[in-house]
């Protein structure tokens, strides 16, 4: 399979031809420039990072592809929680042209069917305070905030910690 680069920043994207599917090692260099683009050098994940988790057996990772371009990832690692696996939600990440078009929501959406398909019932995630956007993205996918967590993000930037149940 060819790696997808990132699309243009500046291209204009229509959510309706979004399309999602499973993050492969060869999009390795795709998701860490996009990642790169979505977070300051200090927050943004190293590209090991990135591969391991497209490696890891825990890992769920999806992209999302308007006209052949990547615009996004999300990636969610299952974990055990009592009984029952949990998502643990590492990042959603899209593309500046492709925000607020509904592939955040896409991504999302296949990031929770993968979760309840491996028989959980609740994703978590941590968000900076400082990121109000992304704290009303999740609360609309009805994410609750359970708590903060002091200097979470380089030691200085505290985060929400938040989570999604269903039944």
């Amino acid at each position: 399979m060819k790696p997808i680069e990132p699309t243009d920043t500046s291209a204009p994207i229509d959510a309706v031809t979004c399309t999602i599917r499973a993050a492969h090692v060869e999009d390795l260099d795709a998701l860490f420039a996009i990642d790169s683009r979505c977070f300051p050098p200090e927050i943004a994940y190293p590209k090991e990072f990135l591969q391991q988790l497209l490696c890891s057996p825990t890992s769920v990772p999806r992209v999302a592809i308007a006209d052949t371009k990547m615009v996004g990832f999300a990636i969610v690692e299952m974990r055990k929680h009592g009984l029952r696996p949990v998502g643990e939600l590492v990042t959603i990440d899209v593309l500046e042209s492709a925000r607020r078009k509904g592939v955040g929501q896409c991504l999302h959406a296949a990031i929770e069917r993968a979760v309840q398909q491996r028989g959980g019932r609740k994703i978590r995630l941590q968000v900076s305070v400082e990121n109000e956007t992304a704290l009303r993205f999740y609360e609309r996918l009805g994410y609750r905030t359970r708590g903060r967590i002091p200097n979470y993000y380089n030691n200085s930037i505290d985060a929400w910690w938040m989570e999604k149940i269903w039944k």
